[in-house]
């Protein structure tokens, strides 16, 4: 059996693959998307389900189906494919043709088994901003709005006493 011209240019082009949860989007994911692009020319974008994030520990503010959307509008992104599980990353390098398997750097060296079927790639995180830092955030600016409500309603409550 031939391969078509399309088949052929699938398999030449540099396609490079990530993974991540990319919830509460913010300048770190657009930079690394960026990134990510430039070490080829179609970039495949693989989600953590809410189901994955679940069974990782994790949970998002974002629902999946929002997540994938945002992302697939980056104008760095060619492809956005939902991640399952831990076991899928072999196979779908192997059947989306990847030159190339990048995540950020903090996952350096968890995937280096994948180099029999591709390039693996750590990239350096954007330095000052991560999602877990802006929960960390918005956490605290909860706590905050808490104690300021527990504090109004602790000198009514005197007010009251007094009358």
């Amino acid at each position: 059996m031939y391969a078509t011209k399309i088949d052929l240019e699938d398999i030449l082009m540099k396609k490079v693959i990530t993974y991540g949860t990319y919830d509460l989007f913010h300048i770190g994911h657009v930079r690394l998307l960026k990134r990510l692009s430039e070490l080829g020319d179609h970039l495949t974008v693989c989600i953590s389900t809410d189901e994955f994030n679940t069974i990782k520990g994790k949970s998002s503010i974002i629902p999946f189906e929002q997540r994938a959307e945002i992302v697939a509008a980056c104008k760095y992104v060619d492809v956005v494919l939902p991640e399952n599980g831990w076991d899928q990353k072999k196979s779908d390098i192997v059947d989306n043709h990847i030159s190339v398997f990048a995540m950020g750097d903090d996952w350096a060296g968890t995937f280096d088994d994948l180099s029999e079927v591709c390039s693996v790639v750590y990239l350096a995180r954007t330095e000052d901003i991560s999602t877990t830092s802006l929960k960390s955030y918005m956490s605290n600016l909860q706590k905050d709005r808490v104690a300021a409500i527990k504090h109004i309603a602790d000198n009514l409550i005197e007010k009251i006493k007094e009358l």
